[in-house]
């Protein structure tokens, strides 16, 4: 598909939807019915592929057990790209055996719509539609950007999006992940160039900023002081600053790119039912707030039952790429990215 340069540089919402969240409602119980309790009972179990990141993970599955202790989640984890390699070769092989795919990248999900099987949640109406990209796949998780930096060593932090492009932050202060680690940051490039305009690319690479691989390398970096400044993924920034960590995030005010996972049960499932049961609670209420409140994410329902922390609905709105632009822009913006950063793989 190829974009004409009216459909990219038309008006914001044309590029990206914007959006927010209605009133915050009390929480709704998760209360699965007995018989997919009975049948994921006899399943025992059921493999987890996912991209996210293990003590995450961990922690969702520890909750999950809490009220589901006689179901074993295996685990299985992979970065985005290596994830949907492993799926598709095993798919090709006849052995695919994830019973849940938990992926982060829904571009990558969608081009495999077909390994999933027909599954909704029974709360399917209470997600933002603008957040689905197929029937099959859900938003288990959504995370979100901020901007974060070391607190011992910033003494005044910047504060919106524009402020990583002040020459006062150059000079190896900045990091930023590559544009090609995946899906997430891609989302985030998308932003500061449909949103945040033509040149930032160009401005904020003059700043010099340090490229590293992923997000968790350059957690570490911030915290050892190596970095001062990156923009980063909330729940990469939330739990090293409630361990103790020198480092905070803002979310700036421009917008707060968010990332919904495309997520779904396997066709060929051997463990559907406690598949299903696992979906089911992760997009439930009770799922949400664990992801909201433990990791920092958003959550891709209409009225949350709870708000992220720092999270301001009056000052912040939410950004996520149009998908048709997510899909057909990628190639050539991000060859552009590379140039302009000096980046080489």
């Amino acid at each position: 598909m190829k974009l004409t340069r009216r459909q990219v540089v038309g008006s914001v919402a044309a590029m990206g939807l914007t959006m927010r969240y209605g009133p915050v409602r009390a929480m709704k119980p998760y209360n699965p019915p007995a018989a997919l309790i009975d049948a994921a009972r006899k399943e025992g179990g059921f493999n987890l592929y996912s991209a996210t990141f293990p003590e995450m993970q961990a922690d969702v599955i520890k909750l999950f057990n809490k009220r589901f202790p006689f179901v074993k989640v295996n685990y299985v984890r992979a970065s985005g790209g290596q994830l949907f390699t492993r799926v598709r070769s095993e798919a090709a092989a006849g052995k695919l055996e994830a019973d849940v795919i938990d992926h982060s990248d829904r571009a990558q999900s969608k081009t495999i719509e077909n390994l999933f099987a027909d599954y909704a949640p029974p709360n399917a109406d209470e997600y933002m539609p603008e957040t689905l990209v197929s029937p099959k796949l859900w938003p288990t998780q959504t995370p979100c950007w901020c901007i974060a930096w070391n607190t011992e060593l910033v003494k005044n932090p910047p504060k919106t999006w524009m402020d990583l492009i002040k020459p006062e932050y150059g000079n190896g202060q900045i990091g930023q992940v590559i544009g090609a680690s995946g899906g997430t940051t891609w989302t985030r490039i998308m932003f500061e160039r449909q949103v945040l305009g033509e040149d930032y690319w160009a401005k904020q690479a003059a700043t010099k900023p340090k490229l590293l691989p992923s997000g968790a390398p350059l957690s570490d970096a911030i915290v050892r002081g190596e970095i001062m400044i990156a923009p980063l993924l909330t729940s990469i920034v939330l739990p090293k600053k409630r361990d103790g960590a020198p480092i905070d995030g803002v979310f700036a005010p421009e917008g707060i790119p968010i990332i919904p996972f495309g997520s779904g049960v396997a066709k060929t499932a051997r463990s559907p039912n406690a598949a299903r049961l696992w979906m089911d609670w992760v997009l439930s209420d009770e799922g949400q707030i664990q992801s909201i409140k433990d990791q920092g994410n958003m959550t891709a329902l209409k009225n949350p039952p709870m708000l992220p922390e720092g999270y301001d609905p009056k000052r912040h709105k939410l950004w996520t790429p149009d998908f048709a632009q997510f899909q057909a822009l990628h190639a050539e913006w991000l060859e552009a990215w590379n140039k302009t950063y000096g980046y080489r793989q």
